[in-house]
C-alpha cells in the first residue's frame, strides 16, 4: 500500500533490493582493504586519499606537500566496484521512493540518492590519473549530491507519520544525522592545504554515510520481510 510507505513490490523482489544494497554497500567500502594491502609502498587510510587505491599507473603525487609514491596494482578492483556498487545503489534509490515516504521529500531524496549513485560511477570510470579535474569533480559533486540525499530521505521519513525504528533509534532521525555527518565531511574536503587535515578521513567521512544507510537500510527490510514471513507462519 502506497499509504503505509511499502514498496510497490512483492514480497520476493523487495528481498531481492534490499540484500543487493547490503552487498554493494558493503563492496564500495571493503574492496579498499585489499587494495591497500596490495599497494606498492605503504598506502596511509589517514593521509591518503580514496582515489590513489584507484589510479591506474604509478608515480608520484603531492600529499600535505609531501610527494608520495602511489602504486594501486589492485586498481581495476577498486574502479570497478565503484562502478557496479554505484550502478545498484542507484537503481536501488529509485525503486525504494515510496519506502523512503511517499511524499514530495521522499522523491527528492530517492532522485538526490540516485543522483549519487550515478556520481560515483563516473568516478570509478575516470580515475585520478586520467582525468584529475573531472575526477574531482564526480568525487566532491558525488559526496554533495549524495549526502544532500539523505538529509532529504532523512526529512521525509521523519515527517512522514509512521514512523520507522532500527533499535532505540527513529530511522529518519539517524538518516538526518548520517547526512549531516557526510555533508560536514563534503564541506571540509574543499578545506585549504595548509589546514593539513587527514585527507583520508575527511574522504571516507564524506563517502561511507552514503553506503552504511544503504547496508542499514537494506538489513533493515530483510528483517522486517522475515519478521512478516513468520507471522504469515503463524497465521497472524
Amino acid at each position: 500500500m502506497v499509504g503505509s510507505g511499502t514498496i510497490r513490490v512483492s514480497p520476493k523482489p523487495e528481498r531481492v533490493w534490499a540484500l543487493l544494497a547490503v552487498l554493494a554497500g558493503l563492496l564500495v567500502i571493503l574492496i579498499e582493504i585489499p587494495a591497500a594491502l596490495l599497494s606498492e609502498g605503504t598506502y596511509s587510510f589517514v593521509r591518503q586519499s580514496i582515489s590513489h587505491l584507484g589510479v591506474t599507473g604509478c608515480g608520484e603525487w603531492s600529499v600535505a606537500d609531501a610527494p608520495i609514491e602511489v602504486c594501486s596494482p589492485a586498481h581495476p578492483l577498486v574502479n570497478g566496484s565503484s562502478i557496479l556498487g554505484g550502478s545498484i545503489l542507484a537503481v536501488i534509490a529509485l525503486v525504494w521512493h515510496d519506502w523512503i515516504a511517499p511524499t514530495v521529500w521522499g522523491r527528492c531524496g530517492s532522485f538526490l540518492l540516485a543522483g549519487g549513485g550515478l556520481l560515483l560511477v563516473g568516478t570509478g570510470m575516470v580515475p585520478a590519473d586520467i582525468d584529475p579535474t573531472l575526477h574531482a569533480v564526480f568525487g566532491f559533486g558525488g559526496a554533495a549530491v549524495q549526502n544532500l540525499g539523505l538529509l532529504a530521505a532523512g526529512i521525509a521519513m521523519s515527517r512522514w507519520p509512521e514512523k520507522r525504528w532500527i533499535g532505540p533509534a527513529e530511522f529518519g532521525g539517524l538518516t538526518v544525522g548520517f547526512g549531516a555527518l557526510g555533508f560536514a565531511g563534503t564541506l571540509l574536503m574543499a578545506a585549504p592545504e595548509g589546514w593539513n587535515l587527514p585527507v583520508g578521513i575527511i574522504e571516507r567521512v564524506a563517502a561511507y554515510p552514503f553506503f552504511v544507510w544503504f547496508v542499514l537500510t537494506g538489513w533493515k527490510q530483510l528483517r522486517d520481510a522475515a519478521k512478516r514471513r513468520r507471522e504469515l507462519a503463524e497465521g497472524r
